[in-house]
This record gives C-alpha cells, sequence and structure tokens, in this order.
C-alpha cells in the first residue's frame, strides 16, 4: 500500500493563491486527467487532483505513463481557459517548464527542458506533462467554455530498481539526483507553485515571457534534431520557439519549418544545413 499523503506538509509548502488549493487526493484511480474534469464541476476552477496509485496514466501520443506506488507524483489541475483556445499551444511548454523549476526547487539544479514538455537530466527522463482542452459547462442556459486540464507525472522518490528493467537506463528521479525533498507532497506543491504564475501569464497574453523561460533551460539550441510527427520525420536544426510554442528548425536546404507536434530524437549525421 502506498504511503499517506501528509496533507499538512502539502499545504505549508503550497505558494499558490489558488491553483491547488482544493485538492482531491486519491488512494487509487485510473487517471487523474479523467478525475480532473470531474473535480472542475464540483470544485471550480484550479481544482487538482493527485493520485498515489494510477493505473491507466497517460503520457504523449497515446503513450503510458508509468508510476510506482507512493513514489511517484501523478497529479492532474483542471483551469478555466481565459485567453482564446488557438493559443493554447503555449500551455504545454509552461507545464514542462513548471515541472522543470520545480525539479530545479527541489535541489535538482541540472534537470533541463527537451520539447515539447519533458524534464531530463542529461538522457533520463525525470518528468512528462499531457494537456487536455474540452469545452465545458459554464452555467445556466446551456453556456460553454473552454477548460483545460493539465496532468503532470513526476519521478520522485524512486530508486534505480523501481523502475521496469527497460527503463532504468532512461529514466531517473529526484532521489536518485540528488534531492533531499525527494516525497510525493513536495513535488506537487512545488509543480503548482511554479504553474500559477506561468498560467497567470499565458491568461494575460505574455506568452512571450514563458517561452523565453523555456528557451533557456533547453540544450538543443544548434543541435542538428530529427522530430517524429505524424506526418513523418522531419530533420534540421533547431533555432527557437515561435510565437506558440513550435519548433523552428533549419532544414539541409536552408529552408525554416515549424513542427507543432512530435517527439524530439537527435538527427543522424551525414548532411550540413545551409
Amino acid at each position: 500500500m502506498a504511503e499517506a499523503f501528509d496533507r499538512s506538509r502539502f499545504v505549508a509548502r503550497l505558494g499558490t493563491r489558488h491553483v491547488g488549493r482544493s485538492l482531491l487526493v486519491r488512494e487509487s484511480t485510473a487517471s487523474t486527467n479523467d478525475d480532473a474534469w470531474a473535480a472542475l464541476a464540483e470544485l471550480g476552477d484550479g481544482a487538482a487532483v493527485l493520485a498515489l496509485v494510477q493505473t491507466r496514466g497517460r503520457g504523449r501520443a497515446g503513450r503510458s505513463w508509468q508510476q510506482v506506488p507512493g513514489k511517484g507524483l501523478a497529479l492532474s489541475v483542471a483551469l478555466r481557459l481565459g485567453c482564446d483556445v488557438r493559443q493554447a499551444g503555449v500551455i504545454p511548454l509552461a507545464a514542462g517548464l513548471a515541472a522543470c523549476q520545480a525539479a530545479h526547487a527541489l535541489g535538482v539544479p541540472h534537470a533541463r527542458l527537451k520539447w515539447p514538455n519533458d524534464v531530463r537530466v542529461g538522457d533520463r527522463k525525470l518528468a512528462g506533462a499531457l494537456c487536455e482542452v474540452r469545452r465545458v459547462p459554464a452555467g445556466a442556459g446551456g453556456a460553454t467554455s473552454d477548460a483545460i486540464v493539465i496532468g503532470v507525472g513526476m519521478n520522485v522518490a524512486h530508486a534505480r530498481d523501481d523502475f521496469p528493467p527497460e527503463l532504468r537506463d532512461a529514466a531517473t528521479s529526484l532521489a536518485l539526483e540528488g534531492s533531499d525533498a525527494a516525497r510525493v507532497e513536495d513535488a506537487a506543491a512545488e509543480f503548482l507553485t511554479r504553474l500559477e504564475p506561468l498560467w497567470d501569464e499565458v491568461q494575460e497574453g505574455d506568452s512571450a515571457a514563458v517561452l523565453a523561460a523555456w528557451s533557456a533551460l533547453a540544450p538543443h539550441w544548434g543541435e542538428r534534431l530529427r522530430v517524429r510527427t505524424p506526418a513523418g520525420d522531419v530533420e534540421g536544426i533547431a533555432q527557437r520557439l515561435d510565437a506558440d510554442g513550435g519548433l523552428v528548425l533549419r532544414t539541409a536546404g536552408g529552408q525554416e519549418t515549424t513542427v507543432i507536434a512530435g517527439d524530439v530524437a537527435t538527427a543522424a549525421a551525414g548532411w550540413d544545413a545551409a
């Protein structure tokens, strides 16, 4: 059985005005993202759900997120969008940035970002985020509005042997990276504390500040990357983020192309960008 959640420890560390102030803690659930939609309707904007055991956690592109009971953070927060939904592409980057900043606050200053929202230490994954947008009821008369659930998974107290054999060389945790605050309560509070100001900036139309902060923590600028997209692989030299959070690459022919969604890997050698 997973260790009980220490709510007083969480509250003492939480530095938000409203994000995560309503927190539901589940001993076990299939998906905190699914539960967060219900929490939005019941508890309102900023409600969060944390699970000590998550049985069907989702990652990007339909992948699963592996969680060791009591050692990994599985947290989702529901928020109503105040900006145009077309500008919401920056929010997944803000979520990844909040997770990376939380890792720094918890004693892992060498954590870095991989586009679009993975947190890594070297070649090992520490955390990831998944965002889902829906139209939801917004009051009487059948009115609706856009809302988003931001889910984060973070490896917190894992030892190397806690990971399945196939992930031991590809994953890491706060504890493995030397954190002296490697508890789920600390990780949850720090993530929400970092997320709230980033969320406010996006809602106020100041995405540039978020993108600049994200870019400063990404090590792949100037590197040759291959991005696996739904339409096929795209290769190029990483240049910058565009205003919507897309990854701008310079291809072998010297043209710039922007990737909106995909998985980044180091590109194969064998060509030079003009």
